[in-house]
């Protein structure tokens, strides 16, 4: 199926799952996720009503920014960022959903504060305890929060909170770490989670996620 179609058949899918958790579609945010596919696919997707693109890797954004950017798509970078690609993805990224460290906010603040931009983020949470994630502990939210406030980081917008599942088919474990998610917001009384992927989103839904990002459902595998 083409990318059109696919879209098509999330958004029912989206909406049927919303109606189960007794949610509003309108509460949902779809980050096409286009790592590993070309700006044509791209194109075909902002066609199909796609407003937010998203990328996890500086480089390939990089290539691909442009084109995007010409689309009118909001961008979100949403893999792993390193400190020495901050100043560039900064520089391109509306939304930045891998802040997971006070030193990394830091350097977003000064790279947004150079360019005399207000960078949005996502503060990236490791819920699963997978050692392989990346993200802060649950524990270390509150206290990050708090720092953000009283430093003048005028140039960090917070946004809300991010997290990823295991890659499994055990429900009870991916739920568990939405779950955990979804406690943090509630604890200290935030609104966006960014949570929830092609092999999951439904579960996301169903456990309060309002941004959604999605690979392979709407483009195909990469290439």
């Amino acid at each position: 199926m083409g990318v059109a179609v696919n879209w098509g058949v999330l958004q029912d899918e989206i909406a049927q799952a919303c109606k189960k958790a007794r949610r509003s579609p309108k509460e949902i945010t779809v980050v096409a996720v286009s790592k590993g596919h070309g700006i044509d696919k791209i194109r075909e997707a902002v066609a199909a009503g796609a407003k937010d693109i998203g990328e996890s890797y500086a480089q390939e954004l990089e290539g691909k920014y442009p084109d995007i950017r010409g689309l009118g798509a909001d961008i979100h970078f949403i893999g792993h960022l390193q400190g020495n690609k901050v100043k560039k993805v900064v520089e391109m990224a509306d939304y930045i959903h891998s802040v997971d460290s006070l030193n990394l906010l830091r350097k977003v603040h000064y790279a947004a504060l150079d360019i005399e931009k207000v960078q949005n983020i996502f503060l990236q949470v490791n819920t699963s305890g997978q050692p392989q994630k990346f993200g802060m502990p649950p524990h270390e939210v509150e206290s990050l929060l708090t720092t953000m406030k009283n430093l003048p980081f005028g140039n960090v917008k917070f946004i809300g909170l991010m997290t990823m599942a295991p890659l499994t088919d055990d429900e009870a474990q991916i739920r568990k770490c939405f779950q955990a998610l979804y406690d943090i917001k509630e604890h200290l009384s935030l609104h966006h989670l960014s949570m929830g992927m092609s092999n999951d989103f439904k579960i996301a839904i169903d456990e309060g996620a309002t941004v959604l990002r999605i690979g392979t459902r709407i483009f195909g595998e990469r290439r």
